[in-house]
């Protein structure tokens, strides 16, 4: 850390310039994240999938005890 202290004066130019940064960052930042494209919807429903219960447990037992 350092030793100087800052004047109100000081502090008040700082945060405020920060906040016009943010401003414009926010405004400017959603326009630049627009999508080319509409990602594609499956049909709902879903058609149903018949589980294995015994494959399930298995699965679920192993995966568990490696973190996912």
């Amino acid at each position: 850390m350092t030793d100087k202290l800052l004047t109100r004066r000081e502090f008040l130019l700082s945060s405020s310039s920060f906040m016009a940064g943010a401003a414009v960052g926010s405004a400017l930042g959603g326009s630049l994240l627009t999508s080319a494209a509409e990602p594609e919807f499956h049909p709902l429903p879903w058609p149903y999938v018949k589980l294995d219960p015994e494959r399930a447990r298995k699965l679920g037992y192993e995966l568990y005890f490696q973190g996912g």
